[in-house]
């Protein structure tokens, strides 16, 4: 091996007794060439810009002094290849001088530290091969160290010092004088300080001073696109889920995502091998071992096998598992040294392992002493039960090898933990069950409503038949309600309730005084009777279970109450009820990180209805996208509907195949149409698609919407609207208003009330053809009482140009609705067309028909007129419009906003 010869140094230690001369001095040290050069870095390195870029602004000179920074992360975090990267391309780019030491246990020597530092200075281009300040026999350490400051400072091109393996430093002399160069450090010098664990340095003045510049184990993590980029380099491409795995595996950790690549060949699939990436692993194990397990003591590596079989824990149960009284000493030494990371909150400190080194240490438990590890199962079980968290309580019971335990806690607290929002754990507590514990029905029950809860309708449905194939019947009322409540739940994604509703009333369901079961109970009967439209039954089940949400603390009900109830305010027509409840429900999704999953897709829907009727056209769309994108199957047959029919008006409007969205909507009406849907739902969405129908030119689909509606509703206000606006549509207006007539005067139900809005709408616009100002204004005025009180400007707006001039015309006489009045008038656009603006009535309804693009002769059946009668009307509106050929009369109409 290549080497440098130092500088002596006095000081140097000498035989017990001896004494030397006064013209001796030390032997000169003797630094290894590899020590004090830039590491060479791997062929395949990731070059990370992004950390380049923080250390280029870290060793910038700052106003406050000369700059120190700390590169401070466990082991295998890829400090050293990071700091020799870019100390590389720091030479290479520019020709900047850096010096590296790379530092060992030795350095504790004063003499061969401050001899390696000087010798890396002369390797960086300092200054030329022993020129550097050479101390004389007795000069102090901290001398010297000051003298090589002054010797830096006239340099005339600045030089980076780097120490790697700061962690390595103890001895007094090391570390005071790592201290002084740090204090004193000149201004020509930046130091960069690579270490493991924060070492005993002056780092807390020099943090108070603003001198130190921070990189700590989260910025070394590589992110998702990093380590999609690093197997890149060694020929391996990884899908979206695969990486998704590695990074859950590895959690971004530089060792772990290296010694994965290892089992990894470019031509495999790697899923499985990903999946298979454990402490247990050959590779993954022997790293650990070496770098970290056996570098603590004893009573430390005996700590960590008690500690191990919990993902997170306390000091305090970390204390009962490993019976040591220092736990909380024996944390802190294992945070300080990166072995356990620590979150802190308002209940204190808890610590966890990597999960590959968590892995490492249970499965050294496991061939030690199995026994061993079921009993640090029960223990930790005992211990969170007695604080409050069941669901650790259940998942460490599972491990505890006690499946009567197990049964106990399933049973009693797992609804519970549905209701809360932690189905998905719990889930895959119950994949591992044994089979002959979830045959009891207790468990069962809990394993079905957990199946529904995560989505898995099959899975629920088998563990029903085997509670209703046992040989036993349910013996409790508390296990017949939750049956009779599951098979509610159960119903609601088939769209009809009716016989699972009945079968509810039979058991004590809400009265059984279990407060879980009744929660469940009054939620899912809630919801069935806000789909059936008995809103007053539906408002009480569902107050009864939020309150019992709150009191419990069971933040998945609750949330789902809130999104129901802002339903049924929607119902009513209350937009402002809707937001508030519904915002409510996000507040509670926001705090459980729940925001971006399918929980809250309704929640966003309800939102975007409110936003589209108060015409806030870019809230809507985003809302309406976010629900779209966040839907998930299975879901009640309303909820998708009611998503896909706001995505379609909100998208109508500006899309470019507006047709497209029309058919898009049709398709799913008719695949879950004849399902039991929400009325409410029906009614609103029902003018809507059948206005969207008619401007697309699709007079026989606004017909099917007006049959649905017949099917679903019956005969009432909603079907009497959409006939009425047919007939509009043909342009007979006299007959419109004698359907509309027992609409208007309330002798018809109605579901929704803006069936009311949109039916004196289309009378004012009716009596202003007929000249009748006062009906008109009338109609109007009504119309403006039934919708201020909820700020509904949406019907005003599609109602279009004669709405808009009725509005006009009657400003000032609208009375404590004037100012409302004003608003909607606003909201108008002055070019929004009138569908008769320069057109006969009959030619209007012609010109919705072309967009179909059905022939003469089929267009003149749909209408009951002859061929004649419909070119006739052709050329009268190829002539109003200005064109020759029936396309450019669809492009200048809807330009014009005629369609």
């Amino acid at each position: 091996m290549a080497q440098v010869h130092g500088t002596a140094f006095p000081g140097r230690a000498v035989p017990h007794g001896a004494r030397p001369r006064p013209h001796e001095i030390a032997p000169p040290a003797v630094v290894a060439a590899a020590k004090v050069r830039i590491p060479a870095a791997p062929p395949a390195v990731l070059v990370r810009e992004r950390l380049h870029t923080l250390l280029d602004a870290a060793v910038a000179e700052a106003d406050t002094g000369p700059p120190v920074t700390v590169v401070c992360a466990p082991a295998g975090s890829g400090k050293t290849t990071m700091l020799a990267t870019w100390a590389r391309h720091r030479v290479d780019r520019s020709g900047a001088h850096v010096a590296w030491v790379s530092l060992d246990a030795e350095d504790n020597d004063v003499v061969l530290l401050w001899t390696a530092v000087v010798r890396a200075l002369e390797h960086a281009g300092a200054w030329p091969s022993g020129a550097g300040p050479t101390p004389p026999p007795g000069e102090p350490h901290g001398s010297f160290v000051a003298r090589l400051g002054t010797a830096l400072e006239r340099l005339a091109k600045p030089v980076v010092l780097v120490l790697d393996g700061v962690h390595d430093l103890h001895s007094d002399g090391a570390v005071r004088t790592v201290n002084f160069l740090l204090r004193h450090c000149p201004a020509t010098m930046p130091v960069v300080l690579a270490t493991r664990f924060p070492p005993p340095l002056i780092l807390p003045r020099l943090r108070l001073e603003g001198r130190l510049r921070e990189i700590g184990p989260d910025m070394l993590t590589f992110t998702p696109v990093e380590a999609r980029l690093l197997y890149l380099r060694d020929g391996v491409r990884l899908t979206d889920a695969e990486l998704a795995l590695l990074m859950e595996r590895t959690e971004g950790w530089a060792a772990a995502l290296r010694l994965a690549a290892i089992g990894l060949d470019a031509g495999q699939p790697h899923g499985e091998l990903i999946s298979r990436l454990t402490g247990d692993d050959h590779f993954v194990a022997d790293y650990l071992l070496g770098e970290v397990v056996t570098r603590q003591p004893e009573d430390v590596q005996r700590f960590m096998l008690a500690t191990c079989v919990c993902r997170t824990f306390p000091a305090r149960l970390a204390a009962k598992l490993s019976r040591q009284e220092n736990a909380g000493q024996i944390l802190d030494w294992l945070e300080r040294t990166g072995v356990v990371t620590a979150a802190h909150d308002r209940d204190g400190a808890s610590y966890r392992y990597h999960p590959l080194l968590r892995g490492y240490l249970r499965a050294e438990l496991g061939r030690r002493d199995v026994s061993a590890l079921h009993r640090l199962h029960r223990t930790a079980t005992g211990w969170y039960l007695a604080a409050g968290d069941e669901l650790r309580a259940i998942e460490h019971s599972a491990r505890a090898g006690d499946n009567d335990l197990l049964t106990r806690l399933l049973a009693k607290h797992g609804l519970a933990r549905v209701l809360a929002g932690d189905g998905r754990r719990l889930g895959r507590v119950l994949d591992a069950v044994p089979g002959h514990v979830l045959g009891r029905p207790s468990v069962a029950l809990v394993a079905a409503a957990t199946a529904l809860e995560l989505g898995d309708v099959l899975a629920a449905d088998h563990l029903l038949r085997s509670v209703d194939g046992a040989a036993y019947p349910l013996r409790t009322q508390r296990l017949r309600a939750l049956r009779a409540t599951i098979e509610v739940h159960r119903a609601r994604l088939r769209g009809d309730t009716t016989e699972a509703l009945n079968a509810l009333k039979s058991t004590r369901a809400g009265q059984t005084g279990d407060l879980d079961v009744d929660l469940f109970a009054h939620l899912n009967r809630g919801i069935a009777a806000v789909w059936t439209g008995n809103h007053e039954a539906a408002e009480a089940d569902l107050t009864e279970a939020l309150r019992l949400a709150v009191a419990e603390g069971r933040d998945a009900a609750r949330l789902q109450c809130e999104t129901q109830l802002a339903a049924l305010a929607g119902a009513r027509g209350d937009l402002a009820t809707v937001g508030t409840r519904a915002r409510a429900a996000l507040a509670i999704a926001k705090d459980r990180t729940w925001e971006s999953t399918s929980r809250c897709a309704y929640t966003y829907a309800l939102l975007g209805v409110e936003a589209h009727e108060r015409l806030e056209d870019e809230r809507a769309a985003r809302l309406a996208g976010l629900a779209t994108e966040l839907l998930a199957a299975p879901v009640d047959p309303s909820i998708e509907l009611f998503v896909r029919t706001l995505g379609a008006l909100v998208e109508f409007g500006t899309a470019d195949d507006p047709h497209q969205v029309v058919a898009a909507l049709r398709e799913h009406w008719q695949r879950l149409g004849d399902r039991s849907i929400v009325p409410a739902l029906v009614a609103y969405a029902a003018p809507a698609q059948q206005r969207m129908a008619l401007l697309v030119g699709e007079y026989p689909w606004a017909a099917d919407v007006l049959r649905q509606v017949t099917d679903l509703l019956g005969d009432g206000g909603e079907q009497a609207l959409l006939r009425a606006i047919l007939h509009a549509h043909r342009g007979k207006a006299g007959s419109t208003r004698r359907v509309l007539e027992p609409l208007l005067a309330q002798r018809l139900p109605v579901v929704s009330p803006a069936t009311l809005v949109h039916g004196w709408l289309l009378e004012a616009q009716l009596a202003a053809r007929c000249d009748e100002e006062h009906r008109a204004h009338e109609a109007l005025t009504e119309a403006l009482s039934l919708a201020a009180p909820h700020e509904a400007l949406r019907a005003f707006r599609d109602a279009g140009q004669a709405v808009r001039s009725l509005l006009a015309g009657g400003a000032g006489r609208f009375g404590r609705l004037d100012a409302f009045a004003a608003r909607a008038l606003a909201e108008i656009p002055v070019t929004a067309a009138d569908p008769t603006d320069g057109l006969t009535e009959r030619e209007q309804a012609l010109l919705t028909e072309l967009p179909s693009m059905r022939t003469a002769e089929e267009i003149a059946n749909t209408m009951f007129v002859s061929v004649n009668t419909v070119k006739t009307h052709l050329r009268g509106i190829y002539r109003k419009l200005g064109v020759n050929h029936r396309r450019d009369a669809i492009t200048v109409a809807r330009t014009r906003g005629l369609l």
